[in-house]
């Protein structure tokens, strides 16, 4: 996983202990969270983008080489 954080809390002027404080966590988790190492709960992710302003979908980027699922199949019914 990849994160914009960084990105969006310098756009703000914030540094990573102003959006800890924030969001009520510590300096080292906002550090992890930059650096892709971990993986947040919804919770914390939504009070990361509304701290940032921004939507959950904008600031994490997941890794989107799995296949697509199959179409379903295409029915054909016969009718009299």
């Amino acid at each position: 996983m990849q994160t914009r954080i960084k990105a969006y809390r310098t756009r703000l002027s914030m540094t990573q202990d102003d959006l800890a404080k924030k969001i009520g966590v510590r300096r080292e988790t906002i550090v992890f969270l930059e650096q892709g190492k971990y993986n947040p709960s919804l919770k914390l992710a939504h009070d990361v983008a509304v701290a940032l302003h921004a939507r959950i979908d904008d600031l994490f980027l997941f890794d989107n080489s799995l296949p697509e699922p199959e179409a379903p199949q295409e029915r054909v019914v016969l009718v009299d």
